[in-house]
């Protein structure tokens, strides 16, 4: 049974999408918040995600172009915006789909059908030594046990497998997963990455995989 988050601020249209998704056999969450969308896309996996642009918190656009920083999960976008540069702007911050408001229960359960369809292919997932991070269902285990990461460690740990090998500057860390303002704050990382240790390392006073490269960052090796 496929689950979908649904991120909508207006009720009628959440009683009406809950009701509609769970009687075509999804699971179904359901938030008005940008910020508590993450919270759940964090501590849960999904398979795919209903995103209204006028959340209460943030902007839709925003919201999507923060979290294809960290996840590859399908986003259908659901507004009542129906101009052609609010569309393809939405596409082209992350999205894979877009339909306008109002539309009908029918076209909308046909495209989530094709996006789950595309979901359910074989996704792309990275390992090192035990530890594998599948982008796709943003899902990290090891040694095949599930470990629960915050959004910032998942973050963190998603750029160091996209470059493994390669030497990763503090700022180049901050950039990519604070944003440019927080550049020359490497306690940041170091703690996320004492956390990241932590939960994935078998000896993480003697890390065998994310590495410290003294004074400049860090390196993830097999």
């Amino acid at each position: 049974m496929a689950k979908i988050l649904v991120l909508e601020d207006s009720p009628p249209l959440q009683s009406f999408l809950k009701t509609l998704l769970q009687a075509s056999g999804y699971q179904v969450s359901i938030c008005d918040k940008g910020l508590d969308g993450f919270a759940y896309l964090s501590e849960q996996s999904f398979d795919l995600v209903l995103l209204d642009l006028g959340l209460l918190d943030m902007d839709g656009q925003d919201w999507l172009i923060e979290y294809r920083q960290w996840s590859t999960l399908p986003v259908l976008v659901l507004s009542a915006r129906d101009g052609e540069v609010e569309k393809v702007t939405a596409l082209d911050n992350g999205a894979n789909d877009y339909i306008t408001k109002p539309f009908s229960a029918n076209e909308l359960l046909a495209r989530i059908r094709v996006l789950l369809r595309t979901q359910g292919h074989p996704s792309i997932a990275f390992t090192c030594g035990n530890i594998k991070i599948d982008p796709q269902k943003h899902l990290v285990t090891v040694a095949a046990v599930e470990v629960k990461l915050t959004k910032k460690e998942y973050a963190i740990l998603l750029m160091l497998f996209q470059n493994k090998d390669k030497v990763l500057t503090h700022n180049a860390i901050l950039s990519h997963v604070w944003g440019e303002q927080y550049i020359n704050r490497p306690e940041y990382v170091r703690v996320h990455v004492a956390q990241l240790r932590q939960k994935l390392e078998s000896n993480p006073a003697n890390p065998k995989h994310i590495l410290t490269e003294p004074a400049v960052g860090y390196r993830l090796l097999d």
